[in-house]
């Protein structure tokens, strides 16, 4: 079995602008806004942890037009966004929609003090799509695990899988975060976001099955940094496990 994470060959990079179409709060602190119309008519999703850069401008920005990746580009130097990477949480191409899902901490980043003041008919730009992974399907078992910011990427990697058998460990604030996914909840209660305490515990007491597992994770870099040695401790071949990092302590990401 390959150790590298696999990816779907690369789409063809570009600037898509779409409408906010309807918003939900799924949880306390996750907001789900899903954008729709002709605009992303040509977007090819391929799930799991496909992602795209938001590009977040301030209000009353001059914008260029036709607003292309080329003209955006060139128009930096006077207009440049706010640019953070989020992943794909539903792509819908029967009824041409597609999901991000936010996690919500007030006004410490751009992308969160966005989101919550996002309503109906609202402009969102992103370029995209990244490569996606690809579950290996020889693998015996599938093991998955992050923080809130990884959820989107684990539900779509967990409906890619169909019939596998799947470990998932998901750190989240309290369990009024729970979703609706077959995971092993470990909650914070109170620890700081960040720290890898929780998800170690909860990885150094879980059994796993046998086999050499397909390893996905991602989170905080020193959480994720510090899972990676617990699995190492474990027998998992350090090799395979190839955390990302989807934010850093002490930087404003989100």
């Amino acid at each position: 079995m390959s150790t590298e994470r696999r990816r779907a060959r690369r789409q063809p990079t570009k600037l898509w602008r779409a409408p906010v179409t309807r918003i939900e709060r799924i949880t306390p602190r996750m907001a789900r806004i899903t954008v729709g119309g002709p605009g992303i008519d040509d977007f090819a999703g391929a799930g799991t942890d496909e992602n795209v850069m938001l590009y977040l401008y301030e209000p009353g920005a001059v914008l260029p037009e036709p607003l292309t990746l080329e003209t955006a580009r060139v128009a930096m130097s006077q207009v440049r966004p706010y640019m953070r990477t989020y992943t794909i949480s539903r792509h819908d191409p029967v009824a041409n929609e597609i999901d991000f899902d936010f996690v919500l901490h007030g006004d410490h980043g751009p992308a969160s003090r966005w989101a919550t003041g996002a309503k109906p008919g609202d402009e969102v730009i992103f370029v995209g799509p990244s490569p996606a992974y690809q579950p290996d399907a020889d693998a015996p078992w599938h093991l998955l695990i992050g923080d809130e910011t990884a959820l989107p990427a684990i539900g779509s990697i967990m409906r890619a899988l169909p019939g596998a058998t799947i470990r998932a460990f998901v750190e989240i604030e309290d369990a009024a975060e729970q979703q609706d996914l077959d995971v092993t909840w470990v909650h914070r209660n109170g620890v700081p976001a960040g720290s890898s305490e929780p998800l170690v515990n909860a990885l150094s007491a879980a059994e796993f099955p046998d086999g050499k597992p397909a390893v996905w994770a991602a989170g905080e870099r020193q959480a994720m940094q510090a899972v990676r040695e617990v699995l190492v401790d474990k027998g998992i071949d350090r090799a395979s496990v190839r955390p990302a990092t989807y934010w850093r302590l002490g930087h404003a990401g989100s």
